[in-house]
């Protein structure tokens, strides 16, 4: 008999003790098995998102090109540089031809807002030209000393590889987030002795993706050359053959030494655009996590079956025990190869199981009583006499009030308790102190008053303040105004002891004063722009009224009443204020729980709204002059005209017959943004009401003068961060 009750033992501690370790082990198994199929899948989509991105680059990469070779070409057709290209000094023309030259050069560069700088350079002479100045290379800023270092190492023409001719693109870093791209004048092989290029400063955010992150390295490969023209992280060398990039071919993804390699699918001057990304990087946390898993498993095994066979020997004594004390026999239990004895805690188990559940039941209850005496405070009507008793709270009347009260030496809670057994208290947080919704059956007003009054007395309590009696759930959002009305007023006046009601006969106003004369002053001030002054207009009002006790209640309807004043003043300014003062959101000011809050909240509001009609009047002071009214004609200008994809900073000078820097001078002055910003911005601002408006693509980009869908595209994307399409499903949806 013996040994069949230890064969049942051994049996059920061994199913025990493989079902803990099955338990544990099954999920790391599960999570190790996600993890390498992650990585597959992840793999994959790498590789066309690479390829994506290595396109994408191409075709910014080409936008850029391609608008340097369109400058580049007005250069070699126009007639004002046929003097330049033969030339080996700049001491062979006379400052006014240099002088008109560089006005050319600058034309070109505006326009364009994807040149920063334009020049026409000589090496070989050491002579530049741009659209500021001229002079030897050396001279060449443009903001960035790594410039004229590059263009003065360029002089050295051995030392690239080019023999002695310039016939390839050739780009530099010449700051953290500018890119100069060399030009020459012919790709083909000549006797040219001048070797004449153009170099053009662009940004990198214009030539490369912003979405390209520091795993990633885009490269720019000569295929006339043969070489590498430009890495984008460094770390590849600039100017020499690279094997294992040479052959790649437009449009393909190849595996290079742990790097993945992606071609874009368009050429350019016989330039790759290559897309690298370092996949061990991007999957590293993968691989850690993989090894994590494999040793989590591996240390399982080794020693979980020691602690799993030291827990099942403990649940076994659990189940004898309580086996026994219900009457189960062991050794009769079947022996039977499927036999399975199910688990049964003991009755020290259910206790600790029973007493965790009562602690999430007394915290979901908190909760929830929480939550119905702040919807109490706040007037909802939706916590009835029958949701209060279901959480414990029944209520004695229909009377009740607010206590706000304070003590050193004593529990409050229970102090008004034993001076009132019969009534019904629910504390609540405020930032006043010990505060309580009281539920009290003294109906008569006059107890009421006494019972309090006999608390003063006893002088347990520190302070002590107390709203009127009130009837209904829905009264005692009344209740607690009330009580904190109260406490202000203590204080400011330093009183312990206090009842609404007594404060109302202290009080000896219920109307506020707020004369014609002052209301006339506190909108001159904040016409003017004078925060001072307006604040100090608003606190002489409230002070006066405070000292002529107006009662803490009354000087809320006072706040409201000079917030009406500065609202109806600012909206009856000029439109031009109208888009530069800040939308005004005031505080909840009769609903507020603290006064100071509240007149803080509206003197924040004065001070940024005088701020900027300040701002607005000095801007416009000159609004009757020439030049405003030139800015006006642009203004309109642009907007009747934005569909034209030719308009641009350059047109609108020539239509107005005035230069472009005067043009931008005024713009900026009176508009506060470049004229080419605001272009952009208006055009952007017009696509974005027609997509809303369910328009198509290619109709938005005619109405809005972009030109092509790649140039909106590009734009939009750059702006808003992302596509137009995607823009227009969120409006829709939002619709």
């Amino acid at each position: 008999m013996g040994k069949r009750v230890s064969s049942f033992k051994k049996r059920t501690v061994t199913r025990w003790v493989l079902s803990y370790l099955f338990a544990t082990l099954i999920p790391l198994v599960m999570v190790l098995i996600a993890s390498i199929v992650t990585i597959y899948m992840n793999s994959s989509s790498m590789t066309y998102s690479n390829q994506i991105t290595s396109s994408y680059a191409q075709s910014s990469f080409q936008d850029v090109m391609d608008k340097i070779n369109e400058i580049k070409a007005e250069i070699v057709v126009d007639d004002d540089f046929d003097l330049v290209r033969p030339s080996k000094d700049l001491s062979e023309f006379t400052s006014l031809e240099l002088y008109y030259r560089t006005s050319s050069i600058r034309r070109l560069e505006q326009s364009s807002s994807i040149i920063d700088h334009l020049f026409l350079f000589s090496p070989r002479y050491d002579w530049f030209i741009s659209g500021e100045n001229w002079g030897s290379i050396s001279y060449i800023d443009f903001g960035s000393p790594r410039l004229s270092n590059a263009l003065g190492d360029f002089k050295n023409l051995e030392a690239w590889g080019v023999g002695s001719e310039i016939w390839d693109v050739y780009m530099y870093d010449v700051s953290d987030n500018k890119i100069l791209i060399l030009l020459p004048m012919t790709y083909a092989r000549s006797t040219n002795q001048n070797d004449l290029c153009v170099g053009a400063v662009v940004s990198k955010t214009d030539i490369f993706p912003s979405d390209i992150d520091e795993n990633h390295d885009v490269i720019i490969y000569s295929e006339r050359r043969d070489c590498v023209v430009y890495s984008q992280s460094g770390n590849v060398p600039v100017g020499v053959r690279s094997e294992s990039l040479a052959p790649l071919l437009p449009g393909t993804t190849t595996n290079l030494n742990g790097f993945m390699a992606s071609v874009g699918e368009n050429m350019t001057l016989g330039l790759k655009c290559i897309v690298m990304m370092d996949r061990s990087l991007y999957f590293h946390n993968y691989y850690l996590l993989i090894e994590l898993l494999g040793a989590v498993i591996f240390v399982t095994l080794a020693f979980g079956v020691l602690f799993a066979s030291r827990i099942a020997k403990r649940d076994w004594v659990h189940y004898s025990n309580a086996a026994k004390a219900s009457g189960v026999d062991l050794a009769n239990v079947p022996s039977g190869a499927n036999t399975y004895a199910p688990f049964v805690s003991s009755v020290q188990d259910l206790k600790v199981q029973q007493a965790e559940l009562s602690d999430v039941i007394s915290r979901q209850n908190a909760s929830i009583i929480e939550s119905s005496v702040k919807k109490l405070l706040d007037g909802d009507v939706s916590v009835t006499k029958e949701s209060l008793e279901a959480l414990g709270f029944s209520l004695v009347s229909d009377a009740f009030y607010v206590v706000i009260a304070s003590s050193t030496s004593t529990d409050v809670g229970q102090y008004l308790q034993s001076k009132d057994p019969s009534a019904l208290r629910i504390p609540f947080d405020s930032e006043y102190g010990k505060s309580f919704i009281v539920n009290t059956k003294v109906i008569d007003e006059s107890q009421y008053v006494d019972t309090f009054m006999n608390l003063q007395k006893e002088g347990i309590l520190d302070s002590f303040s107390v709203s009127l009696l009130h009837y209904g759930l829905e009264s005692i959002r009344d209740c607690f105004i009330e009580a904190i009305s109260v406490h202000e007023y203590q204080k400011d006046h330093d009183i312990p002891f206090l009842s609404y009601s007594a404060l109302a006969s202290t009080t000896r106003q219920n109307a506020y004063q707020f004369t014609l004369e002052e209301n006339m002053m506190l909108q001159k001030a904040i016409k003017e722009g004078d925060a001072e002054r307006a604040k100090a207009v608003m606190n002489k009002v409230i002070d006066r009224n405070r000292e002529n006790g107006v009662s803490p209640k009354t000087l809320r309807f006072l706040l409201f009443s000079i917030s009406g004043t500065i609202i109806r003043t600012i909206n009856s300014l000029d439109d031009r204020f109208s888009e530069a003062v800040p939308e005004m959101n005031f505080p909840p000011i009769l609903q507020s729980q603290n006064f100071q809050k509240s007149l803080a909240g509206v003197e924040e509001i004065i001070d940024s709204s005088c701020y900027s009609i300040a701002a607005v009047q000095a801007q416009y002071s000159d609004s009757t002059s020439e030049t405003y009214q030139i800015y006006r004609e642009v203004l309109g200008y642009i907007h009747e005209n934005c569909s034209n994809p030719m308009m641009n900073v350059s047109s609108v000078a020539d239509h107005f017959d005035i230069s472009i820097a005067y043009l931008s001078r005024i713009f900026k002055k009176y508009h506060g943004i470049n004229i080419s910003e605001y272009i952009t911005s208006y055009r952007l601002d017009k696509a974005k009401e027609l997509l809303a408006d369910g328009k198509m693509l290619n109709d938005v980009v005619n109405e809005c003068g972009f030109g092509s869908l790649r140039t909106f595209m590009r734009v939009f994307k750059s702006v808003e961060g992302i596509t137009p399409g995607q823009y227009k499903t969120s409006v829709t949806k939002e619709n």
